[in-house]
């Protein structure tokens, strides 16, 4: 139960810090400064993501393995969430948002599922940190829709 509670600490406080960081800035991960969350060019959209081991595996290999998958899963998750947001914002004149939402989401799950993790790392629990990123040409401009972006 102590290794759940401290996992479900780890997990709440890696999101709030990643929720509540400085939009746009980078990460330092032995030395390199890169873009962990938002658009780094035109073409290419990060996030950054936490995902802790499956309970009951021992097996460190296998405690790393889930919990960067589960971690891969959220930050598929959050782009998507991103992506159907701004094209909604963009499509303000729609009549039928739920509808809509649904086209954005099949338009840009193939996107999203096709991206890689750009920088993975683990604390002593086996707790995954990931920086995943998707690429494609025009990528701001269809998920804006159009629209000028920040």
């Amino acid at each position: 139960m102590k290794k759940f509670v401290t996992s479900a600490l780890i997990l709440a406080v890696a999101i709030t810090f990643t929720a509540c960081g400085p939009k746009g800035m980078g990460g330092q991960v032995k030395g390199d400064t890169f873009v962990t969350e938002g658009w780094v060019t035109d073409d290419i959209f990060r996030v950054t993501s936490v995902g802790v081991p499956k309970a009951g595996l021992t097996n460190k290999i296998q405690r790393q393995g889930t919990a960067k998958e589960a971690a891969q899963i959220m930050a598929e998750k959050r782009i998507i969430e991103k992506f159907v947001g701004a094209r909604l914002e963009g499509a303000a004149g729609a009549a039928d948002y739920a509808s809509t939402g649904i086209a954005v989401a099949k338009e840009f799950s193939g996107v999203v599922k096709g991206g890689t993790i750009v920088r993975a790392t683990y604390d002593d629990d086996d707790n995954c940190e990931i920086v995943y990123q998707v690429e494609k040409k025009g990528l701001k401009k269809d998920v804006m829709g159009g629209a000028s972006a920040n």
